[in-house]
């Protein structure tokens, strides 16, 4: 008698199973094929054994025994509040980089429309302050991005530049 052929749905759900922590002898006597057949497709198509899954099922069995409040609604409420936080810091770096760019297009519009040498002064001023606002903002934000977690720099290289003077060759002392 030889090995029974199974459906792919029938595959399908012999993976599932083991990469949510079933065991290979579990799923054998289940579906009627060996541990060695099942092993050898799990290898072949790179399934998980699922050991990642262990912890979580043994939280949720511990949760039903014992009756607890739903730890992954907790946790869903707590990602959701989570993303609604991060939400309203995205719309505030919005609005301020809005304001940002307000105050340079205010100070761009102020210098073509000046007459004189003061006017033109004073626009460059404005351009001046828009422009160190920005260079601010854009700090303020990413270490404000990357304290809540919206943005990841850890991957970055640190590059460090060592730049030697000397001084002017043959200066009197």
């Amino acid at each position: 008698m030889g090995v029974p052929k199974l459906t792919p749905e029938q595959w399908a759900n012999i993976r599932i199973e083991r990469e949510a922590g079933a065991s290979l002898g579990y799923l054998s006597a289940k579906y009627g094929v060996s541990k060695t057949t099942i092993a050898q497709r799990a290898e072949r198509e790179g399934w998980s054994d699922g050991s990642d899954a262990a912890e979580t099922v043994r939280r949720k069995a511990q949760e039903k025994l014992y009756e607890l409040p739903d730890a992954a609604q907790k946790r869903a409420a707590a990602i959701e509040a989570a993303a609604d936080r991060a939400a309203e810091i995205l719309r505030r770096h919005q609005e301020e980089t809005n304001a940002v760019r307000e105050r340079l297009y205010a100070g761009l519009k102020a210098h073509r429309e000046a007459k004189t040498k003061e006017q033109k002064l004073l626009a460059f001023e404005d351009l001046k302050a828009a422009k160190i606002a920005s260079e601010t903002l854009m700090n303020l934000q990413k270490i404000e991005r990357i304290n809540w977690g919206l943005d990841t720099y850890g991957s970055a290289k640190t590059e460090i530049v060592i730049e030697r003077s000397y001084g002017v060759y043959g200066a009197a002392n």
